[in-house]
């Protein structure tokens, strides 16, 4: 009996993957019974030897085998988008390696489960993949991806968080499955650790609502503070104060915060010297700075905002922040809504004395 997993979602197939293992393990001699090969460098023969091999003091054995099937037949590029239907073809006429697999797996020992992974959707036509649909002894399960910008995959990732968090023993209310899906999308490795995190701060007694979805998920923490550098880089005052607010109202820590805005505007300042100074094109400016290309179109428009002499002095205020909260001279809140208010003033303030706090910590 042979088995072919393919897909792209690697979460659900390793899970699986490890089923199979687990039933294997429960026959006796736990791993013993267990193989587990590179398909990407593995020779035919091997794999032959190791699927003859007999079962130590079991009924079975299982050789696990990793992105072979590809090599062998060709792969898609991408696996389809949930809900496209894969044409139909003839399969691909098979070259001497695939052919002589071909012959092999009607003579597959009882005793062996054969599992081919692969963590692409392989193309319809590939002549092992129409081997084993037609074959009492194959068995064939597609993993694809479950796209979120697709009603068909946000319809199916919601079923998915709702039975995962059953599985975990707690109920989760419809605002917070499409929190989750919106936060986290299709990735079902993150989503489960999610669920793992909400499911124990709901003390596994009550549902999981949209409130701890927006206290815990370290994705909507994280779009937050995207969108925070976003508004700071702007000068927009009002969105950057709610996110500020709604980032210290998810437990974020001020530090952290202060970091990632003396990055931000470190990376606008090497964005503005690099394109008035330099004349550098967007692309370059991307490779120098190990960013994605969306990154510097937004640091350009935001470059605009400020002149040089700005950025520097912001810098030496972050560094003077910094300071002052460590030393507890100024509470860390407090420090940030001054930090954002100074940042998306139009017309900032002549440089200004060592920062030194609020006058109550002061008297301290």
């Amino acid at each position: 009996m042979f088995y072919i997993f393919h897909g792209e979602d690697e979460f659900s197939r390793a899970e699986e993957v490890a089923r199979l293992k687990a039933l294997v393990a429960r026959e006796g001699a736990g791993d013993l019974n267990t193989t587990v090969l590179d398909g990407r460098r593995l020779a035919l023969g091997e794999l032959m030897n190791a699927c003859n091999a007999l079962p130590f003091l079991a009924g079975r054995r299982l050789v696990i085998v990793n992105d072979f099937l590809q090599r062998l037949g060709g792969r898609r590029r991408s696996g389809p988008a949930e809900g496209e239907e894969a044409s139909e073809e003839a399969p691909a006429a098979p070259n001497e390696e695939t052919a002589a697999l071909l012959a092999y797996l009607p003579h597959l020992p009882p005793t062996t489960r054969l599992v081919f992974v692969e963590s692409v959707t392989l193309p319809p036509n590939h002549p092992v993949l129409k081997y084993a649909q037609g074959n009492p002894q194959g068995h064939v399960r597609a993993f694809p991806l479950l796209n979120p910008r697709q009603e068909e995959g946000r319809r199916n990732l919601a079923a998915w968080i709702r039975r995962r968090a059953k599985e975990k023993g707690v109920e989760i209310t419809a605002p917070a499955v499409a929190a989750l899906v919106e936060l986290v999308g299709g990735d079902l490795r993150a989503l489960d650790q999610e669920l793992e995190k909400l499911a124990a701060h709901a003390a596994y007694e009550r549902a999981i609502t949209l409130e701890d979805v927006r206290a815990l998920t370290s994705a909507a923490q994280e779009a937050n503070i995207f969108d925070l550098m976003d508004a700071l880089g702007l000068r927009q005052r009002k969105e950057a104060l709610a996110l500020t607010a709604r980032l210290f109202a998810e437990r974020a820590n001020e530090l952290y915060l202060l970091t990632m805005i003396a990055r931000q505007v470190r990376l606008i300042l090497l964005v503005k010297e690099m394109t008035e100074e330099k004349r550098t094109p967007s692309g370059e400016i991307a490779k120098s700075l190990s960013l994605r290309p969306f990154m510097v179109t937004r640091l350009l428009r935001q470059a605009q905002q400020f002149s040089a002499e700005e950025l520097e002095r912001l810098l030496g205020r972050i560094l003077e922040i910094d300071q002052a909260i460590k030393t507890g001279r100024i509470e860390g809140r407090l420090a940030l809504d001054l930090l954002v208010l100074e940042m998306c003033q139009r017309r900032p303030a002549a440089p200004s004395a060592a920062y030194q706090g609020s006058r109550a910590s002061r008297t301290r």
